[in-house]
């Protein structure tokens, strides 16, 4: 079991030491999201990191530096509001609806790996991502997906295949629709 702190904390450091790996040239690269470059899938870790720490939505930097230095102070405003006095029972807007932060900050942990995830596929570097850290992430992601989740119009595409013997990232992404192979 990881602590969801931790695991997001862990999260977001994965996510920053795949980014930091990026260069200036893949900025705008297609990724394994639809429709998004590197730029956007950055733009969308910090912009719900800033919904997190309740600062609202930040124009966001262009070139790849002002985005690494984006998602810092994000990561951390946002670790910060999970990790205050009562920052994991206050309610945290999502578009459901409000969200208590016990369930947040899983929440936060799951998509910022999975996005780490997808910068690293959309920039030519390594899948295998912590490994502990994403095998609790596909075993919480096991127990809260439903098949009402995916489909058009829905957060998340079908399950898509994926060896057992690959990394556990690998198998996180498949889980959440992404193709591996």
């Amino acid at each position: 079991m990881v602590d969801p702190l931790h695991a997001h904390q862990r999260a977001q450091a994965v996510f920053a030491a795949a980014l930091s790996r990026v260069v200036p040239e893949q900025i705008d690269a297609p990724t394994p999201c639809a429709e998004w470059s590197v730029r956007d899938l950055v733009d969308h870790v910090v912009a719900g990191n800033e919904r997190i720490a309740g600062t609202g939505a930040s124009a966001q930097p262009r070139d790849l530096t002002g985005l690494v230095e984006a998602h810092a102070a994000s990561a951390a405003a946002a670790q910060a509001a999970f990790a205050s006095p009562g920052g994991l029972e206050r309610q945290y807007p999502f578009r459901t609806g409000p969200i208590p932060g016990s369930v947040a900050v899983e929440m936060r942990a799951r998509d910022v790996l999975v996005h780490a995830w997808d910068l690293a596929r959309a920039t030519g570097q390594r899948t295998d991502l912590d490994p502990e850290l994403s095998g609790w992430a596909l075993e919480s992601s096991r127990q809260f997906l439903t098949d009402a989740l995916r489909g058009p119009g829905r957060p998340f595409a079908p399950e898509q295949p994926c060896d057992p013997g690959r990394p556990a990232a690998d198998r996180l992404a498949a889980f959440l629709g992404r193709r591996v192979e």
